[in-house]
């Protein structure tokens, strides 16, 4: 997700200095080997924020420089201290009551609800409530969620699970209890993710607005977004302002919804930050990047800012290798696996679909991702 940021900056002739965690691996930070990083280094992890804290303080030096997080562990740890960091850094950080409420599923559907946002059924276990009675209340297919599954650091499809009976639902839900009490419980809503990713300055208004829609994920039972689209529906681009705008947000956020045109889309969650699918919105000539930027410094929204696409509708993004790796488990789904391999394939080998991570101008970090991926592929075969 960092890398697109990277990018974004490097191409505004900006200096970028790219900061991990210590105990994170060189060799897996792509943006580290992008021609766009004018320094690399290590920083405390967040989890240790005054250490973190005072590590941030020190690199920005003299010049007041802007800091953007991009993982979740450093936007809380950095909006936790929002008025400290403002002291030494330009940010356009969230409120830590805000963060919180978009960061808790079962908060942000009651926030939701409020709104007359469409969301879906949802419940948990109740009070002297047995896990065998919460499961002979509630309809099938159902999924199972942490209310804060980025906080446990999972991957996005570890965070939920989808059960298909009682049984299924008994174990997984006294299994998830254990590692966050109360797990939301919530209906099965068919259809494809639609993401609605927009920056609020520091007044609370929106600057711009991409919108992009998921064609196929990886891994395909829910995985993150492996090929994805730019896209506009004027309905969930009201709902996602309107929510944002309810929680005082300022910076960036994507809000998702899944379903369909014909039956409609339901709330999912809210992404505060950076989103996986990220560098589609540069290909299709929105630069999130750019306005967070300038939403540090202070720039506001423009006073006839109108909610409506700037950018190339229909312009499509992949990340290869998850994308060929999907292949095989939508063939089990489709109706016809012989023509949908071919195309799949089809659509694997066009030439116009631009990929997330390679670019001609900065070649290293697909180097990096190709490496990374076959020493993942080589240990999982010994």
């Amino acid at each position: 997700m960092s890398l697109p940021v990277i990018r974004s900056l490097g191409k505004m002739k900006i200096d970028v200095v790219c900061a991990d965690p210590v105990e994170t691996p060189h060799t897996l930070s792509l943006g580290f080997v992008s021609k766009y990083a004018s320094v690399c280094t290590h920083l405390p992890a967040p989890s240790r924020e005054r250490d973190f804290i005072a590590a941030l303080r020190e690199l920005s030096g003299k010049e007041k420089p802007v800091i953007i997080p991009v993982g979740m562990e450093s936007l809380t740890a950095l909006s936790r201290n929002r008025d400290e960091v403002n002291s030494f850094a330009y940010t356009a950080l969230p409120h830590i009551d805000s963060l919180t409420t978009a960061n808790n599923k079962d908060r942000l559907m009651l926030q939701a609800k409020a709104l007359g946002i469409p969301c879906p059924k949802t419940t948990t276990l109740q009070p002297e409530e047995s896990t065998s009675k919460l499961a002979e209340r509630i309809s099938y297919p159902a999924v199972i969620k942490y209310r804060q599954g980025e906080l446990l650091g999972f991957d996005p499809q570890d965070r939920y699970q989808i059960v298909k009976n009682k049984e299924e639902m008994t174990t997984a839900f006294s299994v998830m209890h254990q590692k966050q009490e109360y797990p939301l419980v919530q209906e099965y809503v068919p259809g494809r993710g639609f993401g609605v990713s927009a920056v609020f300055d520091q007044n609370h208004k929106p600057m711009t607005v991409f919108c992009h829609s998921r064609l196929r994920e990886y891994p395909v039972s829910g995985g993150p977004s492996c090929y994805c689209q730019s896209a506009w529906n004027d309905e969930l681009v009201r709902y996602a302002v309107a929510l944002l705008k309810s929680l005082h947000w300022t910076g960036v956020a994507m809000v998702e919804f899944k379903g369909n045109p014909e039956r409609g889309y339901k709330l999912m969650e809210i992404n505060p930050r950076f989103w996986g699918s990220s560098a589609l919105a540069p290909i299709a000539g929105c630069d999130i990047t750019k306005y967070l930027f300038h939403a540090a410094l202070g720039k506001q929204a423009e006073p006839n800012t109108s909610l409506a696409p700037d950018y190339r509708l229909n312009k499509k993004m992949r990340f290869f290798l998850q994308d060929a790796s999907s292949l095989f488990g939508y063939m089990k789904q489709s109706k016809k696996p012989f023509r949908y391999f071919w195309l799949h394939l089809g659509s694997l080998l066009n030439p116009t679909v631009r990929g997330g991570v390679f670019s001609f101008g900065d070649p290293k970090p697909a180097f990096r991702y190709l490496k990374n991926a076959f020493h993942k592929r080589e240990k999982f075969i010994r």
